[in-house]
């Protein structure tokens, strides 16, 4: 017979070494030893290299692969898109390579929104009674880590995006949503890590040989690069997720990136002024 336990979190009496109200463990004197600490250390890493990087590899040569095996229902073998997207988001912010869709404020009034972010950019400068050039400083100094972190708002509204290019598939919006962190996953890996380190590459490689392609690997290659990317991503997709015929297929990727191009360098950049010029 095995002793009954008294829960330290709720109270509850049951025997075993975890609690059937609440979950919480049973911490032995074996729980607390710097062996089982290396133990646990050592399951995390050999976990997290089983399943992250496995996951991450379907996900970046596999289209809709991983999205549609956690929609049907087999999960344990796959770690979730937007949590691959997540550490996409950190790795980003410790290692920014490219400043991506980061903008100085007078970029954003250069933009769709212009009249009415020069509206709001005057009335911070009223009530806290700044200069154009000390706002723009503060903005400036901000945006960075504001502009990362607010990628994550990127997901739902490709995956509302996806939902009315697939109304008729009648699939829940917990479907539509696995394959946009999917979809977005693949665009920051691919767009803001591989993509500049492939770029470094290529420069040291050639300035090697006294070519300097300082001024030449810009946004006029990188970004038909990663919008080639996304489209043939997106129509493979759509293939293997939703069992799309190819040609309906490429049609609705075509939307889909203008959408995901108005998302991305309309929306989630005024969404991400207005946020950095609160806190300015």
């Amino acid at each position: 017979m095995h002793a009954h336990v008294t829960c330290k979190n709720c109270g509850n009496q049951f025997t075993g070494n975890f609690c059937n109200e609440c979950g919480e463990k049973v911490y032995s004197d074996h729980d607390k030893r710097f062996s089982h600490f290396l133990e646990e250390a050592f399951h995390f890493i050999t976990h997290f290299d089983n399943k992250i990087f496995r996951s991450w590899w379907l996900i970046m040569t596999r289209p809709g692969f991983v999205s549609k095996q956690i929609c049907d229902g087999i999960r344990r073998p796959y770690y979730k898109p937007v949590n691959l997207f997540i550490i996409g988001v950190i790795l980003y912010l410790l290692f920014p390579i490219f400043q991506g869709l980061n903008m100085p404020l007078k970029n954003h009034l250069n933009e769709l929104y212009s009249p009415v972010a020069e509206r709001m950019v005057e009335n911070k400068m009223k009530s806290k009674k700044l200069t154009m050039d000390q706002v723009a400083a503060r903005f400036d100094a901000k945006s960075p880590k504001f502009a990362k972190i607010l990628l994550l708002i990127i997901i739902p509204l490709s995956a509302l995006a996806i939902q009315l290019l697939f109304l008729k598939k009648g699939r829940y919006f917990f479907d539509h949503i696995t394959l946009a962190s999917e979809i977005n996953t693949f665009y920051l890996y691919f767009t803001f890590l591989l993509l500049p380190l492939l770029f470094i590459i290529t420069y040291f490689i050639v300035y090697a040989f006294g070519v300097d392609l300082r001024n030449h690997l810009n946004d006029n290659i990188s970004v038909p690069l990663h919008v080639t990317a996304l489209a043939i991503y997106s129509t493979l997709a759509f293939i293997r997720f939703y069992n799309e015929k190819k040609v309906p297929a490429i049609l609705k990727s075509v939307l889909f990136l203008a959408a995901h191009w108005l998302i991305v360098y309309s929306i989630y950049r005024f969404i991400l002024f207005c946020i950095v010029l609160v806190f300015t």
